[in-house]
């Protein structure tokens, strides 16, 4: 191996070290907003019963209506930000594989592991039918 080959690959170590710490990062930004979501939901869920205790003259299945849409409101935000860190996560594994396929001077992994093919739909709640 040459000078210039060691070179290469210790400057791809790097980078995707690197590369690696960034999409950590990501993902604990991802969970911090998770966590964020879930204490806005909370104020919005107390706003809300809060009001709907005053208002005696609103039906109950309406006043649970409202509720159940801040949830589910909460949920898809956080479903499509839990999708973000699975993809991040992936990413991670990925570029794991690559690294040991470049620890043991492989050029390219051939264990990178599959996809996992997790597709998340949700529709918005507003367009979602309730069963009360």
């Amino acid at each position: 191996m040459s000078f210039m080959d060691k070179l290469k690959k210790a400057s791809r170590t790097v980078v995707d070290t690197g590369a690696k710490t960034m999409l950590k990062a990501d993902v604990q930004f991802l969970d911090r907003e998770i966590k964020q979501r879930k204490q806005k939901f909370g104020v919005e869920v107390y706003d809300s019963m809060l009001l709907l205790e005053i208002d005696n003259d609103m039906p109950m299945e309406e006043k649970e209506l409202k509720i159940r849409l801040a949830f589910d409101r909460a949920r898809k935000d956080i479903a499509v930000t839990q999708a973000k860190i699975e993809c991040k996560k992936e990413e991670i594994s990925v570029l794991e594989a690559e690294m040991t396929a470049a620890a043991k001077g492989g050029g390219s992994a051939h264990n990178v592991p599959p996809p996992s093919g997790n597709v998340i739909m949700s529709d918005h709640p507003g367009e979602m039918e309730y069963g009360f």
